[in-house]
């Protein structure tokens, strides 16, 4: 009796397992290249026109490095004296 139990638990277990897919049936995404937003924001403010094409985001990770820097964009948003 011992032996049909384990018998029908071990076929059922492996039944199951081939029903459900791994996670490497799919291909995996490569994650976007990281930019350093104030570098990126520097380099818009520098090419910036009224003719100029818009630059797409959308799919851009940024890494914000001068979270905490309340002087990072004080070279390019400078005070006109």
């Amino acid at each position: 009796m011992r032996y049909l139990l384990a018998t029908t638990v071990s076929v059922s277990a492996l039944v199951l397992s081939g029903c459900f897919g791994s996670d490497n049936d799919r291909p995996r995404q490569q994650a976007p290249v990281a930019i350093n937003y104030t570098a990126f924001v520097k380099a818009q403010l520098a090419t910036s026109g009224d003719t100029r094409d818009p630059v797409p985001i959308n799919d851009t990770r940024f890494i914000f490095r001068d979270l905490n820097n309340p002087n990072a964009y004080d070279d390019v948003l400078a005070a006109e004296k």
